[in-house]
Order: C-alpha cells, then structure tokens, then sequence
C-alpha cells in the first residue's frame, strides 16, 4: 500500500491521538514512527491494532487508499446478498460475469472467491439440490474450501468468506467449517467486527441446519449464537437464536407445542418483522409444530 503510514499520520491527526495513544502496548515509539514515515510497514496483527486505537475499520482505511478499488468488491457482496434474497437470476448472471472480468484483470483471489459463490448461488437459483447438483457445488467451492483450511488463523476476510460461501456447501462441509472460527480465529477477536460476523456464521449455521432438519447441530450452534447474542446486546440475534434453539428441541423431542416459540414469534411480530414470522411459519409447519 503506497504512503499508508502518511495516512495513518492523517487519521490520527484528524482524530487528535498522539503517537503515544496508538503505539502503545503495541510497539515501540520508534518502531510506530517508521511506520507513519513509510519506512517499514506492520505485521497484519499490529495493523489491526493500530486501526483499533484510530477507531476505524479495515475497509474504511482499504477505501482512503484507494476508492477505486474497495467499493467495488464490497458493492459486488452486497448486490450478491440482494441478488440472492429476490431471487434475480439476471443480476446474479451480471455478477459472475463482473467478478470473472475483475479476477481476470487483476489476478485477485479475492475476486476469484466472489466468481465462486456468484457462480454457486447463481446455480441454486436455477436447479433445485439434488445429488448431481451436489456433486457440482462440491468442485465448484473446493478452491474456497481448501483455502479456509489452509489459513492458520482467519482474520475478517476468512470470516466473511465463510459466511458468504456457507449456504453454497455440502451440510457436513458448512458443520466441520463453522466448528473451526473458534480454533482458527485470530487473537484479536474480540474487536466488534469479529463478534458480528461471527455471531452471524453461527445463526447462519443454525438456520442452516433447522432447514435440514438436523436439530443436534441446530441447538449446538444456536446456542454458541445466543452466546454471542447476549455478551454483545444484540435483541434481534437473540431472539432468533433462541428460536431456532427451541424449535430444533421441540421437533427432536417429538413435540406439537412449545410456548416459548409462541413468545418469540409475538416479539418479532411487534418489532415488525414480518417477513422473517412468515418464514417461520413455514419451518414450523414443515415440523409439524404448533403456535
């Protein structure tokens, strides 16, 4: 990154720190002032720290470096999560092409991964699961797959990738993936941005497995999620934790009737979330549940 430590002066300048505020329990002051020089740049660990203490997020500080670059990806991810939720197969066609032409201009992996999932949801889109469409998803997501297991310790970028891919895998592939963030995260995980996307992989994984019906793994990561949920005040994460918990005991246990479903389903309602209740309906009567 050209002149990254002249703009980490700025910020720190903008924001009133001194060197002292950021450097230390970090790193020596000599150390930090070789940084904001452009003389030598910090290991990926010290990077984040210094980010902390300036209170500004990786791809905040990616966008000052270069707003050419950053919103592109981070637009793709987001007209992806559309794409997906409405069910629009041209944008999703838009997307593997955009992500193709970016991967091969640049020879970024991170674009490759986005060709991936565009490619992979694009094609749930198209045909329903069945074996043979398995068996494509399988190859298709090998390279995300391999390239998870490979890192020692996920920073963001892994964590969000997991999170994006996790509907594209195999059940058992997304299970033995989501079980490794707690063994593969980085130590600086209790920074915010670790806790949300990691909060989400885990109700992602529960929603994941209640809709599969595999109500052990549902109660297992629900519970991590509610975990989650709670040391951070998260009411909406919460309650959805707690709901796919209690759905997944109750359809284990063979059971019609559960109140406390009843409960969190009249909360949603009054918060106004309509169509996350409907979705719900529909798990609860494909489990034969009544509310």
């Amino acid at each position: 990154m050209k002149d990254y430590g002249t703009l980490i002066k700025k910020i720190r300048l903008e924001k009133g720190l001194s060197q002292k505020n950021i450097y230390e329990g970090i790193m020596t002051r000599q150390t930090y002032y070789l940084i904001e020089t452009n003389v030598s740049m910090p290991s990926f660990d010290k990077f984040l720290m210094i980010l902390e203490k300036l209170f500004i997020s990786v791809d905040e500080f990616l966008y000052l470096v270069d707003p050419e670059m950053c919103p592109t990806e981070m637009q793709l991810y987001h007209q992806l999560s559309e794409a997906v939720f409405k069910k629009d197969q041209k944008m999703l066609d838009f997307l593997t092409e955009k992500s193709q032409q970016l991967y091969s201009l640049s020879n970024k992996q991170h674009y490759f991964h986005l060709n991936l999932i565009t490619q992979a949801m694009s094609y749930l889109n198209k045909v329903p699961v069945e074996p043979e469409s398995i068996n494509f998803l399988n190859e298709l997501m090998q390279p995300i797959k391999q390239y998870l297991i490979g890192i020692d310790k996920w920073y963001l970028y892994e964590l969000k990738l997991l999170n994006n891919s996790l509907y594209c895998f195999e059940l058992s592939e997304a299970i033995a993936l989501g079980t490794l963030v707690g063994k593969k995260i980085d130590v600086l995980s209790d920074l915010e941005q670790y806790q949300d996307i990691k909060l989400r992989i885990y109700l992602n994984l529960s929603s994941l497995c209640l809709n599969c019906q595999d109500y052990e793994n549902t109660l297992f990561f629900s519970t991590l999620a509610k975990e989650n949920a709670q040391n951070n005040y998260r009411l909406f994460e919460t309650i959805i934790a707690k709901l796919n918990y209690e759905i997944a005991q109750t359809a284990s246990l063979k059971q019609s009737e559960n109140r406390q479903i009843t409960h969190y389903l009249t909360i949603l309602e009054d918060l106004d979330y309509k169509e996350t209740v409907l979705e719900y309906q529909k798990i609860l009567k494909s489990n034969a549940i009544y509310y």
